[in-house]
This record gives structure tokens, sequence and C-alpha cells, in this order.
């Protein structure tokens, strides 16, 4: 069975563990097909945006502006290296700020053509006294600002589509669907939620983009992939193309229980997942 894994960072992004080639040496060990090498971009852009950052450790969260064309250039150099061993694609993961494309895009235009693809996300709202990094722990206290958890997945969502219907914001693939339960906060009325979910998917749709599967939660507080299963129904239902990532931050987390996702997929009724090169979207099948 073919494994390819299009979603790991490195201690470039301060927030993770091991060097590229560590990663790259772990996923040859494993049999994997593949690699993506998809560390986050940098928040510094957003300096000289209209929004202050100052309330979120940015910093802790992703490599420095004047360490992306290192980080480029590494990785060529590896792909190179270990071109007889496993196949290498250079990514960046990429928060989305509405309104602030343009500053995103001073930077990370003149890159595009080094890169195989493009993973958007979305890891911080704007709360409601200031900026609020819900994936991490130590913000959990806001969560007491909303009036329930319904509200962070509707704001959540919310700026999904926002980041989808962008004509500036470019992005191939939507990371962890589902991200706000990660620390075990479901949502209480299921149905609003979902319905923002099945929205948030049309749009994915419309725009022929590809969802990951996101093993990354299954090692979290929610012990559950990102997205849930019935999610993924509705993306099969859709036919949204998708493929495997792990969120790696450790070389062992790579191909986290890409094998168990797999039987489940193939259960659901998909037979084929994405692949990219160059930005470029193709399928293989499983």
């Amino acid at each position: 069975m073919v494994l390819q894994d299009w979603h790991s960072h490195n201690s470039l992004c301060r927030h993770a563990e091991g060097t590229i080639e560590d990663y790259i040496k772990k996923a040859i060990e494993m049999n994997l097909d593949l690699i993506g090498v998809s560390d986050h971009f940098p928040y510094e852009y957003l300096e000289k945006s209209n929004i202050s950052i100052k309330d979120i450790p940015y910093q802790e969260y992703a490599m420095r502006l004047n360490e992306v064309d290192s980080y480029l250039a590494a990785v060529e150099k590896l792909r190179i290296k270990y071109h007889n061993e496993i196949k290498i694609r250079i990514a960046f993961e990429v928060d989305y700020f509405k309104s602030q494309e343009n500053f995103l895009n001073l930077q990370i235009e003149k890159r595009l053509d080094e890169l195989d693809y493009i993973l958007g996300s979305v890891h911080i709202l704007h709360g409601k006294s200031k900026l609020f990094a819900f994936d991490d722990m130590r913000f959990l206290s806001m969560y007491k600002e909303y009036e329930s958890i319904d509200n962070i997945y509707l704001d959540y969502y919310n700026k999904l589509q926002n980041m989808i219907t962008s004509e500036k914001f470019t992005f191939d693939i939507l990371c962890h669907f589902d991200l706000p339960k990660k620390y075990n906060k479901r949502a209480n009325d299921k149905e609003l939620v979902m319905n923002e979910a099945i929205k948030t998917l049309e749009l994915v749709k419309r725009k022929d983009l590809t969802i990951e599967i996101n093993t990354g939660g299954l090692r979290k507080d929610i012990k559950e992939q990102y997205p849930s299963f019935e999610i993924i129904e509705q993306i099969f239902e859709l036919d949204i193309p998708i493929l495997l990532g792990s969120d790696a931050h450790h070389p062992n987390d790579l191909g986290y229980k890409f094998n168990e996702i797999l039987k489940l997929l193939k259960k659901i009724g998909y037979t084929e997942l994405a692949h990219f090169k160059k930005r470029k979207r193709y399928f293989i099948e499983i």
C-alpha cells in the first residue's frame, strides 16, 4: 500500500522537534512513498498590517521571514540527496487573516514557483477582546468569553469560508477541517455547526480544492481525526478530493495511524487520494 504524508513540521517552527532531515530519514525508515515538508509560514508579515499580533506568541508558531529562503534551499538539497529513496514535496502551511492578503503576498508570491502545494489553515480567531489562538492550551481561558463553544465553531467556519472565497489568498489543501474540537470541545448544537460545516464544504467543492484527513487529532484530547467520520461522509458525497497528513511535530508522528484511516476511507467508498507536484493535482489509487 502506498502511504504518503503531506503534513509535517520541524524545529524551524519552534514548537516541533527534529530537523527536516530527521523527518525524511524517518519517512524512509517507515517505507513512506512520499513526505511533504510543510512548515508554518511566518506571521511576521502581519507586523506591518493593521492587525495587532502582540496578543499571541506568534514567534513560537512559525519560522522567521529571514529563514524562508534557507528553508526552501535546504529541502531542495535534501530532495536531491534522497531522490532515489523517497519523494519529497515542499510546501508551506499558511494561516489566513482577512484583508491581510496583500501583506502576505508581498512575501509569498515570489516563492510560489518553488512550492508543490500550500496548506491553508486557521489557528487564530479575533475573539471578543483580542486575538485568540484557540488551539493553543494557554488560551483556553478565553473560551469563557463566548456564550457557547458553538460560537467558536461558527467563527472558525466563517473564517474558513472567507479564506476559501478570497481572490487573493492562494492555497491547495484545507487543513484540519474541524480543529476547534482539539481539546475535546464538541459542539452543543450539532445540527447548527454541521450545517455551517456543510456550507463550507460546498465552497470547497466550488473552488475545486482538496481537504486533508489529518490524523493529528488522534494524538490530542479529542482522540479523533480531523475531520470527523460524519464530515468525511459529507466530503465523499460532494466528491471532494482528499489526502492524508499526520501533522507531525516529531519524526515518530509521521504516518500516524494511516492504515486505520485508510480502512475507514475505503469503508466510506474512497478509492483514490490526491497527489501534488508543482501545485498541480494528480490522483493515486488506494
